[in-house]
């Protein structure tokens, strides 16, 4: 949900204004909530980085180029519906927001909430994978919708390859361990019975069957993905030097009596 890497500022209100609806309010404010949030806040460097030097401040501006905020306009209308949050502060001038209470970002909380929120988290694969353009906004807030259904969600992650593009995988955060483990009864085969070949019910999403593990397994399975890439057959071993291994050594042709001669007197000199 976070996209908080586009920093680009535009003028107020450059975008068609749009109307906002109770729903489409609750959205907005929902949205900016959560960049502020514990789930998002700690680990968003840009955002991090841009408080700590304006006292806790953000500038609204900033945040209204956000990939999920660009829809929201006029801008104005953002600043009022911030005035109205539990967990946030608008600056007088309504130019500014920060958290009411900060967030203790020592580092050993960090990785505490950290593994904290990896035990609540699931992964789900085989989301459909084609995207028009390159802003997956739009199919970011289809599966939010679509987990909304299911449980209650902190947060929706969608994986990207390395070229950042989505690769059909998706890390959900439930917002208690509780509710992460029904889910995970519910849609997922359970490992510890071997007779149990298909979970209690089939998730499907846009007609495809989803796969459901935890975190933990889904990143032992990325490790071992790829160190199988790595040193699997379809790659030639090399040794540490760096040079591959089961080649034949090159032995250089043999050398007349005098080039022989001529080298046993350089290295005479040079031992002198």
């Amino acid at each position: 949900m976070s996209d908080s890497e586009n920093q680009t500022t535009p003028r107020r209100n450059s975008f068609a204004p749009i109307e906002f609806t109770p729903e489409i309010s609750k959205q907005c404010l929902k949205q900016v909530e959560f960049y502020f949030s514990e789930f998002n806040f700690p680990y968003d460097k840009f955002l991090r980085t841009t408080a700590e030097k304006n006292d806790g401040w953000v500038p609204i501006s900033t945040i209204a180029t956000f990939n999920r905020m660009k829809k929201y306009r006029p801008v104005d209308k953002v600043v009022e519906l911030l005035k109205d949050s539990k967990i946030l502060q608008v600056s007088e001038d309504g130019e500014n927001v920060k958290r009411l209470v900060p967030l203790d970002l020592s580092k050993d909380k960090k990785i505490d909430k950290r593994m904290e929120q990896n035990k609540r988290t699931l992964a789900v694969m085989n989301f459909p994978v084609e995207v028009e353009g390159d802003d997956i906004s739009e199919l970011q807030e289809q599966i939010e919708s679509f987990f909304d259904k299911l449980g209650k969600v902190n947060q929706v992650r969608l994986r990207r390859d390395h070229k950042k593009k989505f690769n059909g995988n998706v890390l959900v955060e439930f917002e208690s361990l509780e509710e992460c483990e029904n889910f995970l009864k519910k849609y997922s085969i359970d490992q510890e019975k071997t007779d149990q070949k298909e979970p209690e019910e089939v998730l499907s999403y846009q007609g495809r069957k989803l796969d459901v593990m935890t975190k933990k397994q889904f990143d032992l399975q990325r490790l071992a993905t790829k160190s199988k890439n790595f040193s699997g057959s379809g790659q030639r071993s090399r040794s540490f030097t760096g040079h591959r291994k089961n080649m034949p050594k090159l032995t250089p042709p043999p050398k007349d009596k005098k080039e022989e001669s001529n080298e046993n007197e350089n290295e005479s000199v040079i031992t002198e």
